[in-house]
């Protein structure tokens, strides 16, 4: 990592009663971090897409934890490109 390159804050993400249960690390290079916010939102696509679950109740947890890694990626790059 170069010592210039822009990286990531801490963002937590899903949580529990109040409390987050998950995190993205700080210091990851933002390009790195959006490009697997890239890949989630793909995987995301791809399941939905391809009726993948029999349990839709499944499929609906897996696309909005997906999601709101995704999300998370983005909000700690935010404001450091």
């Amino acid at each position: 990592m170069k010592g210039n390159t822009a990286v990531t804050t801490q963002q937590p993400f899903d949580t529990l009663d109040s409390v987050p249960l998950f995190s993205v690390n700080a210091g990851v290079p933002i390009e790195d971090a959006l490009e697997r916010a890239a890949d989630l939102m793909l995987y995301v696509q791809r399941l939905t897409g391809c009726d993948a679950f029999v349990d839709k109740a499944h499929e609906t947890a897996v696309v909005q934890i997906l999601s709101e890694m995704a999300q998370a990626l983005i909000k700690a790059s935010k404001g450091k490109l």
